[in-house]
């Protein structure tokens, strides 16, 4: 596939617009005109403010969870580890992408360079699109299936190492492909592209790709948390009717629902135009030398590229206990001076409350049914280990889960 520096796309590389013969030789040995200086500084102003804003809040992310003992839970390590798939993101992906092919229109970095970031890449997007399947499998699991034991810290890192495997694995015949190609007219002037040796090759390759990176893991959040959906408005409030304890699961089913449906409306709406762009570039390579394809490849590369400074507000600003913590370090932290002793003891106070009303809202004791997923069958149990299951997994969902 004809592309520069591998681009960050959920196909491994991007149809580098640069890359393709013109039509007549004299063009084909034409450099791309310099982008005017106010598109470049519009450029700039965008790229850098996703990657201060993906690194920095992946960043506090990681640091809130490694800080304090009582946030590593199984569904926090998930976060963490989609957290460092979008700082490799921003760090990969962005600068070299962004300097190859809409500043110069070519690959200045190196021959080594060329296969490590094309491969790194295309690693980084399967590292996320992979941990927000766990993410949500985990989810799926506590709501719907909420007897079954909880998933262990040991069966987390497992999936993890999973996810990285698979991640690892996948994109290596790009890494085999990659290289060098010189321009036919310029001196000291490369293309970072992947050479495959028919049209086809290229078209399945990226078709393969397009499939595992966004298609599959769009339809896997779509089904489990349409189920999560489901099972959360269709299930009554246990226990005898009281105002407060309702109004506070409705707000948290609101809130639970919302969320949802950010999560995949975002990964949605920022991967497809590029997903769009790349399988079209493959059917039809002259779409690359259009006038202004260098600006719209500009527009939808940036909109993936900010996926990665979404996720921390979605996952993690919503959640009262990452709140709570980020809330502490800008209080408490002022570089280049932190005090994390101090910042864990206030954290764990107010967790050990917070802990002690979320036992006392779960002491009623009520005779619980529970739907099984499209069974028909009702699965019945009584007391305190119902409503704990049920009942917390729902309305303190914000609290102790995100």
């Amino acid at each position: 596939m004809d592309s520069t520096s591998g681009p960050s796309a959920p196909p491994t590389a991007i149809s580098n617009w640069t890359s393709q013969p013109a039509s007549t030789e004299s063009a084909a040995c034409d450099l791309p005109p310099p982008v005017p200086e106010g598109m470049q500084a519009l450029m700039y102003i965008m790229y850098i403010a996703v990657s201060v804003a993906a690194i920095g809040g992946n960043g506090i992310v990681c640091y809130i969870v490694l800080a304090y003992q009582r946030m590593r839970t199984v569904t926090n390590m998930f976060i963490m580890n989609l957290a460092i798939g979008d700082i490799l993101m921003a760090s990969l992906c962005i600068p070299f992408t962004f300097v190859s092919n809409l500043l110069l229109g070519y690959w200045p970095f190196g021959g080594v360079m060329c296969v490590v970031v094309t491969y790194a890449q295309c690693v980084t997007v399967f590292i996320s699109a992979y941990t927000l399947i766990a993410i949500s499998v985990d989810r799926y699991t506590a709501i719907v299936y909420p007897l079954r034991p909880r998933m262990t810290k040991l069966r987390s890192k497992i999936i993890i190492g999973v996810v990285w495997l698979v991640a690892l694995v996948t994109p290596l015949p790009t890494a085999l492909v990659t290289q060098l190609v010189p321009h036919p007219c310029a001196n000291q002037t490369y293309y970072c592209l992947e050479q495959w040796g028919t049209p086809e090759q290229t078209t399945y390759y990226s078709m393969a790709l397009m499939i595992l990176q966004y298609f599959f893991p769009l339809l896997a959040l779509i089904f489990t948390y349409t189920r999560i959906a489901v099972v959360v408005w269709g299930k009554e409030t246990p226990g005898e009717a009281q105002d407060e304890r309702d109004q506070r699961m409705a707000a948290s089913k609101r809130k639970m629902i919302k969320m949802m449906i950010m999560v995949v409306t975002v990964f949605m709406l920022c991967w497809f135009p590029l997903n769009a762009y790349i399988l079209l570039s493959d059917l039809n390579p002259d779409i690359n030398s259009y006038e202004y394809i260098r600006y719209i490849y500009f527009v939808i590369h940036w909109l993936a590229m900010s996926h990665a400074s979404y996720n921390p507000f979605i996952y993690c600003w919503m959640n009262a206990k990452f709140r709570e913590g980020f809330g502490n370090l800008t209080r408490r932290c002022w570089p280049p001076v932190c005090w994390p002793g101090r910042l864990r003891r206030r954290t764990l106070r107010k967790e050990s409350n917070e802990g002690a009303a979320l036992r006392r809202v779960n002491t009623y004791t009520t005779y619980v049914s529970v739907r099984a997923a499209g069974g028909g069958s009702s699965l019945k149990f009584n007391g305190n280990r119902g409503l704990k299951e049920v009942n917390g997994k729902i309305a303190d969902y914000e609290d102790s889960r995100v």
